[in-house]
């Protein structure tokens, strides 16, 4: 799924920045509802590689979401104007984790 996911970033950046098409659901949530299956489906593949690990665990999973979702909707809006917080991307980061977190179990 992670090839999926990522694909699925991509073509909406594509169409976004590049042919200009505005989908406003995907444009406000999309990339956040798809950060975290990238990041951690990326964090897998090396624990994979590195450690032979076929799964991260729940704990894991929620821990890495609260401390990327505490960096970019807290940390990075309070220091710096170019970004905004907004509550509905932390729930739409825990949502993608726990859509990752089900998936590798599969």
């Amino acid at each position: 799924m992670f090839p999926f996911f990522l694909f699925l970033f991509l073509a909406h950046q594509f169409t976004q920045k590049v042919l200009g098409l505005s989908i406003p659901w995907a444009d406000n949530y999309l990339d956040t509802l798809l950060c975290m299956p990238i990041l951690l489906g990326g964090y897998l593949l090396e624990q994979r590689w590195l450690l032979g690990r076929q799964r991260l665990s729940f704990l894991e999973v929620i821990a890495i979401t609260a401390i990327l979702a505490f960096v970019f909707e807290y940390l990075f809006p309070r220091f710096s104007s170019g970004f905004t917080a907004d509550w509905w991307d932390v729930a739409a980061y825990f949502a993608g984790a726990l859509g990752f977190y089900w998936w590798q179990g599969r």
